[in-house]
């Protein structure tokens, strides 16, 4: 399986949201590859200093990040696409509305009790903000995990 999360710029919430789901998948024995892109990213900028801190305090293996920007290649690979926020999806089916069928919020697709479906962007906020978007996915990421865990392979 094949999976994508999507952000803004791949800096913060979907690289560190790819590491976590490779660390969860691990731990499960799931059989999964993980990348991350970004609707309005610039290919080449390093993951967010206090994402990968947040990281490194969860024991996750933070592999060396490069930024990229979400390509068609991306989407037709993708088994499931993961974005971050309502208008992440919204963007992304916009431009690729074939992948209508594999695309949700992260949120959406977990059954999230939270009344938004978006994961708040840390960006730019202190390591307090990035602790907490960091704590969000690991909990939400090991729910999902579980879930693909649950779900028959084909």
């Amino acid at each position: 399986m094949h999976i994508l999360f999507v952000c803004t710029g791949n800096t913060c919430r979907s690289p560190m949201a790819a590491a976590l789901a490779r660390h969860h998948a691990a731990q499960q024995g799931l059989d999964v590859t993980v990348e991350s892109a970004g609707i309005y990213a610039f290919a080449g900028h390093p993951m967010a200093p206090y994402a990968t801190d947040a990281l490194i305090r969860r024991h996750v293996v933070v592999p060396k990040h490069q930024s990229q920007p979400i390509t068609k290649e991306h989407v037709s690979k993708s088994d499931l696409i993961f974005t971050m926020t309502a208008s992440h999806k919204d963007d992304l089916l916009y431009e690729y509305p074939e992948a209508a069928s594999k695309t949700y919020t992260l949120l959406e697709f977990v059954g999230s009790d939270s009344p938004s479906t978006d994961v708040a962007d840390p960006f730019g906020g202190p390591v307090e903000v990035y602790e907490a978007c960091a704590g969000t996915l690991d909990a939400v990421i090991e729910q999902l995990m579980k879930k693909l865990s649950d779900k028959p392979t084909t």
